[in-house]
């Protein structure tokens, strides 16, 4: 798993239950052009700076596709250049993920996930075994008719609900809300919501109370396009909006090299 900052590790996770629909890696992030390989770079700095010179690296990435747009392989590297942790994906004459297993450090395999799908090609299961203690997790997911996954539950040990996201979406396609459903209350714990430019590139994000108040605002922007429009500067700046978060500012730069065949 990526190590992301603290305001969006949330976040994260719900990209990661996120159901796959018949696209590939490449068509999901709004990458164009024969893409073979992506170094990514995160690099942290002081939001009352907000200088790029002032910035540390942090993290690295590599993400290795195949000829068919598909994500073969994602690599993490730890401020010091050594692999933290890798992910290798395995996808059957569709071009939908079979399999994925994840790697620490040795190339320990330390997890597997296994994924179904359905006759319209969206992916309605996923099953992941953590190998050290031999746990289970399965999510089901749920879609509307224009193949938008709009619901995602995760289950410990077979049948015991954890945990629910639920998405909505605007007429692009484009996933606009996230609700955080805890199973034990059966109440919403947070929600997110998402905006986009013309282009379909995130530009903010908005993290909320269940009571509706808005506690973290994530604002991005884009940089250095290449010739095929992708971009290879991305500057996050986020602030805490209340007491809770006060200290969740924050200034990021994530910059990436892209390789095409």
């Amino acid at each position: 798993m990526k190590k992301l900052p603290f305001i969006i590790t949330f976040l994260l996770c719900a990209h990661l239950c996120f159901a796959q629909t018949g696209k590939n890696g490449l068509a999901k992030d709004h990458l164009k052009g024969r893409v073979k390989r992506i170094e990514t770079s995160l690099l942290n700095g002081d939001p009352a700076d907000g200088k790029i010179d002032t910035l540390a690296p942090r993290d690295t990435f590599i993400d290795l596709y195949d000829e068919n747009g598909n994500m073969t392989e994602d690599s993490y590297f730890g401020k010091d250049g050594l692999m933290v942790s890798k992910s290798i994906s395995k996808y059957n004459g569709k071009g939908q993920a079979t399999e994925e297993d994840y790697f620490t450090k040795g190339d320990v395999l330390e997890s597997t996930t296994f994924f179904k799908y359905d006759d319209r090609g969206n992916m309605v299961e996923s099953d992941h075994t953590f190998i050290p203690n031999n746990t289970t997790e399965k999510t089901l997911y749920k879609f509307d008719d224009k193949g938008n996954s709009i619901e995602s539950d995760v289950f410990k040990r077979g049948d015991t609900l954890r945990y629910k996201n639920i998405y909505r979406f605007d007429d692009k396609g484009n996933r606009t809300e996230m609700e955080y459903w805890q199973a034990k209350e059966d109440t919403m714990r947070v929600k997110w919501t998402f905006s986009y430019n013309d282009a379909g590139f995130e530009i903010q994000q908005g993290r909320y109370t269940p009571d509706g108040v808005l506690g973290i605002e994530n604002n991005f922007t884009y940089e250095n396009f290449d010739s095929l429009g992708n971009w290879q500067k991305e500057t996050r700046t986020s602030k805490g909006l209340t007491k809770q978060f006060a200290k969740a500012a924050s200034y990021s730069v994530t910059v990436r090299k892209i390789y095409y065949y």
